[in-house]
C-alpha cells in the first residue's frame, strides 16, 4: 500500500469512527491512527485530503488583465475556492481549490462566463473602435471588460454561501502553495485620464454584463449562462 492509498483507507476508518456502534468506532478510530503513524501521516495532510482543485485556461500567458482577474477571483470567492494562477509554455491557468464539487463548479462558471465576454468584447471593438490604433484598441475593450465583469460579479455573488471548510483549504495551501507570490494583474488604463468614449465603453460594458443571465442549470451540467 502506498501513501495515497492509505490516506485513502484512512478517510473511510475515521468515516466510520463516527458510528454509533462504540466498539465499531473505537476499533475504526485506532486503526486510522496505526495507519498514520505506519505511513507517517500527519493530521495536516488528513484535513487537506478533501480539497481538490481543478483548472480553467486563460486568455493569457503570464500576466492576466485585471477583468479576467476580477472575473476569476468574483467565481472563488462565490464557490468558496482559492485561487492560483499559474503560467505555461503555452497559456496561464487559473486553479480554483477547495472541497467537494465546488473547484469544477467554479471551473466551469469561469469558463462559461470568460467565453461570454470575449465574444461580447469581440462585437464591442468591432463596432465602436474601428478607427483605433490597436492600443489604444485594445485600451478601450479593457474597459468595456471591466464594467462587463463589475456587472456580472453580482449576479455571481448571489452564488455564494457555499460551506467552506477554510481550514482544510489552508492545509492544503500550506502544503502545495507555500511559496506563491501576489499575482500582479495588467491594467492598462491604470494613471489615465478617462475621456468620453472611454465612459461610453464602460456604460456599454455595464449595459452588456446586466444583460447576462447565470442560472442554477440542470443534469450535470451545475451553472448556464444565456
Amino acid at each position: 500500500m502506498d501513501k495515497k492509498s492509505a490516506i485513502e483507507k484512512i478517510e473511510k476508518c475515521l468515516a466510520l469512527s463516527k458510528s454509533a456502534n462504540e466498539n465499531e468506532a473505537a476499533a475504526a478510530l485506532r486503526q486510522a491512527r496505526a495507519l498514520m503513524e505506519k505511513f507517517n501521516v500527519s493530521d495536516l495532510e488528513m484535513l487537506a485530503s478533501d480539497v481538490s482543485e481543478s483548472s480553467a485556461k486563460s486568455g493569457a500567458k503570464r500576466t492576466p488583465a485585471t477583468w479576467e482577474n476580477t472575473l476569476a477571483r468574483s467565481v472563488g470567492d462565490a464557490f468558496g475556492c482559492e485561487l492560483i494562477f499559474a503560467t505555461g509554455w503555452a497559456s496561464g491557468c487559473w486553479r480554483f481549490i477547495g472541497c467537494g464539487a465546488a473547484p469544477d463548479i467554479a471551473q466551469y462558471a469561469f469558463t462559461v462566463l470568460l467565453r461570454q465576454v470575449k465574444k461580447e468584447r469581440a462585437a464591442f471593438t468591432k463596432l465602436e473602435c474601428k478607427r483605433l490604433k490597436p492600443a489604444n484598441k485594445t485600451r478601450r475593450a479593457d474597459l468595456f471588460c471591466d464594467a462587463w465583469v463589475s456587472a456580472v460579479a453580482r449576479q455571481v455573488r448571489e452564488f455564494a454561501g457555499m460551506p467552506v471548510n477554510r481550514a482544510a483549504i489552508d492545509a492544503y495551501m500550506g502544503q502545495r502553495y507555500s511559496n506563491c507570490k501576489d499575482l500582479e494583474a495588467r491594467d492598462r488604463n491604470n494613471g489615465r485620464n478617462l475621456r468620453d468614449k472611454d465612459f461610453d465603453a464602460l456604460d456599454a460594458g455595464s449595459r452588456s454584463g446586466r444583460n447576462a443571465q447565470l442560472n442554477h442549470g440542470v443534469s450535470t451540467q451545475p451553472l448556464a449562462l444565456r
